[in-house]
């Protein structure tokens, strides 16, 4: 009985130490993957707005290339007319022609390819 008691706190001993070790292990590559896979694959890079045109630079921070797959302003659908491809850790350039208020507030919603939807709010001064 007692060396059945023996093994078995041994057992518990081993799996708990080994849990630690493993542990630690996941949590360093978990944040080695999010170094190389960003969550976030674009970046606004800058905003020039004018009367007929707002221009908007952005830079992929993904390993692949990334196209612009669709633009919102104000939440209405902008569409593109130009195919925006951005190489890794490039910039691309998007420009949005129409008729622009100065003092006006813009939200823009850039989707893309990869990841998930870039949102920046912008003011035209």
């Amino acid at each position: 009985m007692k060396l059945a008691v023996g093994a078995l706190l041994l057992t518990f001993a081993t799996a708990v130490t080994a849990g630690f070790f493993v542990y630690q292990f996941m949590f360093t590559l978990t944040e080695k993957m999010k170094t190389a896979f960003p969550t976030q694959s674009l970046q606004l890079e800058r905003v020039n707005i004018n009367s007929t045109c707002i221009t908007i630079s952005v830079r992929n921070f993904a390993s692949v290339d990334v196209q612009i797959t669709g633009v919102y302003i104000n939440g209405k659908v902008y569409s593109l007319t130009e195919n925006v491809f951005v190489s890794p850790n490039g910039v691309g350039t998007i420009h949005l022609h129409g008729a622009y208020v100065e003092g006006e507030t813009y939200t823009l919603k850039i989707t893309s390819s990869l990841g998930s939807p870039l949102v920046s709010v912008v003011k035209y001064d």
